[in-house]
């Protein structure tokens, strides 16, 4: 419990939902062009026709850490003292699995996962230039965020705008300023969290990683960010995960003392991935700057 309660703090990975998987990863046929289809008169045959699909795959990767709590904390400050360590590596995961899930980039670490930034990158279909054809970047446009969340497929279910803070401040002082508070509104959850809303999209935010730096901050081609629009779920966007000893989830083992060394060792494991099912299921708008 303490496990999910550390990871359901994170706004996003509180709603990212996660996919069970057998086997190392995941292999789909992603969607790219529908069947035609038409009427017919009587006795008259219909053309044959079938969708075009890509087939694709997303992998399961390894993610985790030890844990060394040396005897002699333990023996003198108890085992909370070992139980903080563990909740901080927790959260140490959390940090940095949302980081990667915006910024990961499997070219610089092949242990780990693309992110959307790096799945969505400028001048593909899903990705919209906040300042039109401009290079220079310019303050967020509510013409072109109302573009971006158009253009994701909610598949029946919601869409979700991730940002980082700053850019929410931003949003919510452009709503103030040109229209009033109608289109950006706040409600409670089931939990009575604050949930912030724009064109009745939930608003996660992402603040900073494990190491203390903004994951979505203002640092991307000319000082500019990026706003995602993401449809989570079964179709859309979702986290991947395997099983670990036949149950799914995060996987927390107690090692004990080690022998060459006085110090209990905790291991932490969970076999985790990301996949984007749809190519319309997640979108970017980029060159977003501060003024």
């Amino acid at each position: 419990l303490a496990v999910l309660r550390t990871f359901s703090e994170g706004e996003l990975l509180g709603r990212l939902p996660f996919m069970n998987i057998n086997g190392s990863g995941l292999f789909y046929a992603a969607e790219q062009e529908l069947p035609a289809v038409g009427f017919r008169a009587v006795n008259e045959g219909y053309s044959q026709s079938h969708g075009v699909v890509d087939q694709r795959a997303e992998a399961v990767h390894l993610f985790g850490g030890d844990v060394d709590v040396d005897r002699s904390i333990v023996d003198l400050m108890g085992p909370e003292a070992r139980a903080s360590q563990i909740e901080m590596k927790i959260r140490s995961m959390r940090l940095t699995l949302e980081a990667t899930v915006i910024n990961g980039d499997s070219s610089a670490n092949p242990r780990g996962f693309d992110g959307l930034s790096h799945r969505l990158q400028p001048g593909e279909a899903m990705v919209i230039n906040n300042n039109g054809t401009a290079v220079a970047g310019a303050p967020l446009d509510f013409d072109r965020l109302d573009e971006l969340i158009d253009s994701v497929n909610a598949y029946g279910g919601s869409k979700v705008l991730v940002m980082s803070k700053a850019m929410r401040r931003q949003l919510n002082a452009l709503a103030r300023s040109s229209m009033g508070s109608g289109v950006f509104q706040t409600g409670t959850d089931s939990y009575g969290m604050t949930v912030h809303r724009y064109q009745d999209c939930d608003i996660v935010t992402v603040d900073r990683d494990a190491r203390d730096l903004e994951v979505m901050g203002y640092d991307e081609a000319g000082n500019s960010s990026s706003i995602y629009c993401c449809s989570f779920g079964d179709q859309g966007v979702t986290g991947l995960q395997g099983p670990f000893q036949g149950r799914y989830g995060i996987s927390v083992r107690d090692l004990g003392e080690v022998p060459d060394a006085p110090v209990f060792r905790t291991r932490i494991d969970w076999y985790v991935g990301f996949a984007v099912l749809h190519p319309r299921a997640a979108g970017r708008l980029y060159n977003i700057t501060a003024n």
